[in-house]
């Protein structure tokens, strides 16, 4: 017998997979909106729609592949719904151990009903029946003699991301990389030291560990703190307080090469959701010379709730386009954490391997050089321009680097050596840029980093 919430969960999900791939709509704004119009939710059930959404997306390619041998009709011909309602049930029953497989296959066809498609129950309750019992055979792409596909349904990427990739990657890379890609990726704090505890605790991690159960350890770079799980937010005190804000540790190591000095204006271009003008006042720059920008009105918004959680009051915040806001303003450094076509973070939103294209790397390419031209001209004469990307496609990285140098003879690269933690040294290449690539032995995410120094006046 179906029961309300568990078809409704599945609902959610089919929506949110439909809403994801159709409109190209971020995994977490479609989850987000989802849940905001189904109050009756419990945490555990947008857990349990969360795992199904980002694991549908993660191993899309692969269901897709053994679905392509049981419809008898191409996919693309399929409502998405009735699609989407398909991945749902097969990512339920080969990847969640804990759903019986009766229940994945009959809150899937109740769910298919109620998202409007009720004439395709029949189907779905079929193909997945077949599924469930996991004893049809299909053939794979074989290894030796077609790599590329077998690559690609084995470790569900499309073919274009992992043609590229292997062009500059040995195989046990591209192989670690891909899987990196699959994997659930963990969570890492960043520590604000500006603000106490609320209890007697040594440190963050001993107060997770006593309040939410949370194991966890720090990381080499200062103030990084990675745990096993996210805490309940909305219980744990600390993070009310402002002792935590959750930052990548690919993101606070990139962030942590621009070493601000104090006095020095300091300008974060695209800054939402805040967490590297967070990290740079918690590291020393006063608000009053902190500016921040960022184009989008929603993403501002986030960027106020997080300054006024932690405390950090009186920066100057503005909305626009930040190439065109500050031609008449210097500053000793700015920070672009450019948009990009965030390739090295497919693990945090795996929708990226289906929505992004060729053509999206060359457009952002395009952007990240106008923003780097842009505000090359408001940077003083000995002050810095520090570049950042989670990507590490070359258009993105080696070569905007090489092109604003050759283009704004003012700038010069500066050492890295000297800025990075020892750890973290083995990142940071012979041309004094720091790149990582996805599937690296640390687990960090793809980024992207360099200094530039502006050494006369253009």
């Amino acid at each position: 017998m179906s029961t309300k919430i568990g078809a409704l969960t599945r609902c959610i999900a089919i929506d949110a997979l439909t809403h994801i791939l159709t409109r190209r709509l971020h995994s977490d704004l479609a989850l987000e909106r989802l849940f905001q119009a189904h109050a009756e939710l419990r945490t555990l059930d947008k857990s349990f729609i969360f795992e199904i959404v980002m694991g549908s997306l993660r191993w899309m390619y692969k269901m897709d592949w053994i679905l392509s041998h049981m419809v008898e009709r191409p996919l693309s011909s399929l409502d998405p719904r009735v699609l989407n309602a398909l991945r749902v049930g097969m990512y339920q029953i080969y990847y969640m151990d804990k759903v019986p497989e009766r229940a994945a296959v009959s809150e899937s066809v109740e769910a298919i009903k109620q998202v409007g498609v009720p004439h395709a129950a029949s189907l779905v309750n079929a193909i997945l029946r077949r599924v469930a019992k996991k004893s049809e055979y299909f053939a794979k792409p074989d290894k030796n003699n077609n790599l590329l596909d077998y690559y690609s349904m084995h470790y569900s990427h499309p073919k274009w991301m992992i043609e590229r990739w292997s062009s500059f990657l040995s195989q046990e890379k591209l192989e670690h990389l891909l899987s990196h890609n699959n994997k659930q990726p963990k969570q890492t704090l960043r520590v604000i030291q500006r603000n106490s505890l609320p209890d007697e605790s040594d440190n963050l991690a001993t107060y997770l560990l006593k309040t939410q159960s949370i194991k966890s350890n720090f990381k080499p770079l200062k103030g990084v703190l990675n745990i096993e799980n996210l805490p309940k937010f909305h219980e744990c005190e600390a993070f009310k307080k402002g002792c935590y804000i959750v930052q990548d540790e690919g993101a606070q190591l990139c962030i942590s090469l621009l070493k601000p000095k104090k006095g020095e204006k300091v300008l974060d271009a695209c800054a939402a959701p805040g967490g590297k003008s967070i990290y740079l006042w918690d590291e020393g720059v006063e608000p009053a010379d902190l500016t921040v920008c960022d184009s989008s009105v929603r993403r501002l918004k986030k960027v106020y709730e997080n300054f006024t959680r932690v405390g950090l009051e009186n920066v100057n915040v503005v909305h626009g386009d930040v190439s065109l806001k500050f031609n008449d303003v210097l500053f000793d450094k700015i920070v672009i954490d450019a948009p990009c076509s965030a390739l090295g973070v497919i693990r945090r939103h795996p929708e990226i391997k289906w929505q992004r294209t060729l053509e999206d790397i060359e457009s952002c390419a395009k952007n990240q050089k106008k923003l780097l031209d842009s505000l090359a001209k408001s940077v003083k004469v000995g002050g810095e321009l520090l570049y950042i990307v989670c990507s590490f496609e070359k258009e993105e990285t080696v070569e905007q680097r090489a092109n604003f140098l050759a283009t704004h003879k003012e700038f010069e690269m500066i050492s890295l050596m000297d800025r990075v933690h020892d750890f973290y040294k083995k990142y940071i290449v012979h041309s004094q840029e720091l790149i990582i690539y996805a599937g690296n032995q640390d687990d960090l995410d793809g980024f992207y980093a360099v200094v530039f120094r502006k050494t006369k006046s253009s």
